[in-house]
């Protein structure tokens, strides 16, 4: 299996809606392409892990003001093949990009019913700040999550 970590391109959030979700529900998030936060994304601050060819799950940051940045990731199903590469990828390349844009505070949003979203959110060392309800665009419940980093 050949595994290839590139810099983040709009289009590859296109391919992964394609293959299908890594959570079925996510996929009518994922349906409103305009307003995607990886789009937003700058320069060196997001990434797709391509395998085989094809992307299987994209990740990164968007760094809101000075010391505080939204975190996202996208995958698709085809992400369980290959869970422990993505997690460690995700960890130490987040880890990477947040020291060089001296974050203070990661934080991300995560659909409340995507339990092993929001299991790998804490994984991450984030914590549950609270449930924004009504918050998706789908009108489901979101909680908000976040790392503090001293």
């Amino acid at each position: 299996m050949a595994n290839e970590l590139k810099l983040f391109k709009k289009s590859d959030a296109d391919k992964i809606v394609s293959f299908g979700m890594n959570y079925k529900l996510m996929e009518i998030d994922a349906s409103f392409t305009d307003n995607r936060i990886c789009n937003y994304s700058q320069a060196g601050n997001a990434f797709t892990m391509f395998v085989n060819g094809k992307p299987s799950f994209a990740f990164g940051l968007v760094v809101l003001w000075n010391g505080v940045a939204e975190g996202w990731v996208i995958a698709s199903q085809n992400i369980f093949d290959v869970k422990f590469l993505a997690a460690k990828t995700i960890v130490n390349k987040m880890l990477e990009v947040c020291k060089k844009n001296k974050i203070k505070r990661l934080q991300t949003s995560v659909k409340a019913e995507f339990k092993e979203g929001v299991r790998f959110a804490t994984w991450l060392g984030m914590e549950i700040e609270g449930l924004k309800k009504n918050y998706g665009p789908d009108g489901s419940d979101y909680y908000q999550l976040a790392r503090i980093f001293k």
